[in-house]
């Protein structure tokens, strides 16, 4: 049995960030360039300038990460980070492939490169927290909760704790959701980290 320790979450369509039942929104006039991560960064005065040269996707886990990094526990030998979504690291493949399409103005770029292994997303991570489990990323077609939790209960037997998240475009706007779970629970009231849990918090949370 595993447990929900906390979760955080991004849901652009309704301009709000935060974690478990502490909710933030943005206005029109906090959002930087019509960037509605970067915005979340600028607005929680976070402190890691490598950020702006992450790529969308790592992006988006970094900040799911950053929201829960005051619940993570002081040894992190034992935590690990599985991160799932259904368009790999597209918005890099796309931007790649326009550095090396045209033969007359061909300029492979390291720096975009990177980024088109999507669980490097997932490595930004551990570097920043200093995670020593587990980092894995998965691509799968669709959102299933039952997959979802057999993945992530599969990656405790191995590990204490794992940030679990999952990301889609809906709308071409991003909502994603990051759980903290543990093999035993360390507070009081945890929930059940199963399938029904898991939908229940996503539709509560992404809910238009």
């Amino acid at each position: 049995m595993s447990y929900i320790e906390n979760y955080s979450f991004i849901n652009e369509s309704k301009r709000t960030f935060g974690f478990d039942n502490n909710s933030h929104s943005l206005s029109d006039k906090e959002i930087v360039e019509n960037d509605f991560l970067t915005s979340i960064y600028r607005n929680q005065n976070y402190n890691y300038s490598k950020f702006f040269k992450m790529d969308f996707l790592a992006k988006n886990v970094f900040l799911l990460a950053e929201n829960l990094k005051n619940f993570l526990p002081e040894n992190r030998n034992n935590v690990g980070i599985v991160f799932m979504n259904n368009f790999a690291s597209f918005e890099a493949d796309v931007k790649f492939e326009k550095t090396i399409s045209d033969k007359n103005n061909y300029f492979p770029s390291p720096s975009i490169f990177v980024y088109t292994l999507p669980n490097i997303s997932t490595g930004e991570v551990c570097i920043r927290h200093g995670l020593k489990g587990e980092s894995s990323f998965y691509v799968l077609e669709k959102f299933s909760p039952e997959i979802f939790v057999n993945i992530v209960n599969s990656s405790l037997i191995f590990q204490d704790y794992v940030l679990s998240g999952w990301s889609e475009f809906v709308n071409s706007q991003i909502k994603s959701m990051m759980f903290l779970v543990s093999k035993f629970a360390k507070k009081e009231n945890c929930e059940k980290f199963d399938a029904f849990n898991v939908k229940k918090i996503f539709e509560t949370i992404w809910k238009n």
